[in-house]
């Protein structure tokens, strides 16, 4: 591919002069074949850093563990080393807002948790108008860490996302008792959005069925099938005909009239004629 991009611009009269000189360099196909790398690994990377469900514990933990070590990698010259720390100066610019949330490191329960630590988040919750019982929470805490130190072991639950970890306490616990003031906690952080895939991932949804031929849909009607789409995509249509057919009320609203703009009406000219 190279040589046949080489002959092909410098083959032209009058070739930009950037690209005549590029070609000109004996290393431009070195610089090319890094350039290839270095992009392969970002798109990588992007990939699984706007994996859906991530936390911000897990993209911050990405982000350090694996990305910026794959950059240091391809630092194999001063000049690519130029390349490498504009492209990691550029990336920690837009990871900075994440470090504000440094505090919740430990929700990812890869280690058990120190009361250090949460103390930390209870303080920052404060500060955002979240009021945690500290001496609940504490025992709270507690129980989390035997939880932890016991499922750590297990290679399966260590291979979980880390909102399916802590559905999984959540789901072993006696009594919301048990963790009323970490699922404070867990509801504010799983709250935060660790990127923008999954509003862009919404916006094509929504263009797939507003389309030109149906641009009178209203915005209640475009709300439900956006709902329906996003939140049961993982279920398949057998599930979801057997979900429907379980569920009476349901059913009930599917065949009303209740849901039609002409439905609505009737009903207003019907409260009118009552009232006069």
């Amino acid at each position: 591919m190279f040589p046949a991009l080489k002959a092909f611009f410098l083959s032209q009269q009058k070739p930009p002069i950037v690209i005549k000189k590029f070609f000109e360099n004996e290393f431009s196909e070195i610089y090319l074949w890094h350039m290839h790398s270095l992009m392969s690994a970002f798109h990588t990377h992007i990939q699984h850093m706007e994996k859906e469900k991530n936390s911000i514990m897990e993209l911050r933990d990405y982000w350090h563990k694996s990305v910026v070590m794959d950059l240091v990698r391809n630092m194999t010259s001063s000049v690519l080393m130029c390349k490498a720390c504009t492209c990691l100066e550029y990336l920690e610019k837009w990871m900075t807002p994440m470090e504000e949330f440094s505090t919740f490191t430990w929700m990812d329960l890869s280690e058990p948790p120190e009361w250090n630590d949460v103390e930390a988040c209870i303080k920052f919750l404060g500060e955002k108008g979240v009021v945690i019982d500290d001496v609940k929470c504490f025992d709270q805490v507690t129980n989390l860490k035997r939880f932890t130190e016991r499922c750590n072991r297990d290679e399966e639950f260590s291979g979980l996302q880390v909102h399916q970890k802590w559905t999984k306490y959540f789901e072993k616990a006696k009594s919301i008792a048990c963790y009323s003031e970490l699922l404070k906690i867990a509801q504010f952080v799983f709250a935060l959005s660790s990127h923008n895939a999954n509003v862009e991932r919404v916006f094509s949804l929504m263009q797939s069925q507003w389309t030109k031929e149906r641009n009178q849909l209203s915005v209640e009607s475009l709300k439900g099938i956006l709902f329906v789409q996003y939140n049961l995509k993982d279920m398949s249509c057998k599930d979801f005909h057997a979900y429907l057919l379980s569920n009476r009320k349901l059913l009930g609203k599917i065949s009303s009239t209740a849901k039609y703009r002409w439905a609505d009406k009737e009903d207003e000219e019907e409260k009118q004629d009552e009232e006069d």
